[in-house]
């Protein structure tokens, strides 16, 4: 179960900054970021109830759920360069979402010029989920 200190209400924005790490001895260049199901077909708001964009943000940025006015700077997450630890920010608007098991994140990104691609578990993802007090 994920706690976040309060309940996510449907119908609000979100800006959730996480830690993301790349171990590799050369920079890595994410090329995007895509919510995805287990059977790789995109997460949507019609379907899912999530409306999501993602981008990069300051290493330093601390963790967690932020408002609008104290998210600070948001970068393309295109072509966004990583060594060692970054930070990412996932922009939320949901409606009426509950657990799912079968989300995932696809990661896109280039090494040295070589495109790769990565599906990963993300437990927070899967945990997430909204009040539904507001229809």
């Amino acid at each position: 179960m994920i706690n976040f200190g309060f309940d996510l209400k449907s119908n609000e924005t979100y800006y959730l900054v996480v830690p993301i790490e790349w171990t590799g001895e050369s920079v890595v260049t994410i090329k995007s970021l895509e919510l995805i199901k287990r059977d790789e077909k995109p997460i949507t708001y019609g379907e899912d109830g999530i409306k999501y964009e993602i981008f990069g943000a300051d290493p330093l940025k601390q963790s967690g759920i932020h408002g609008e006015s104290d998210v600070g700077e948001l970068k393309d997450i295109n072509n966004l360069e990583i060594n060692g630890e970054g930070k990412i920010v996932f922009k939320f608007s949901m409606r009426d979402v509950k657990k799912d098991s079968e989300r995932r994140v696809k990661i896109s990104f280039s090494v040295n010029g070589e495109e790769c691609e990565k599906i990963v578990e993300w437990n927070t993802l899967e945990q997430l989920t909204t009040d539904n007090k507001y229809k």
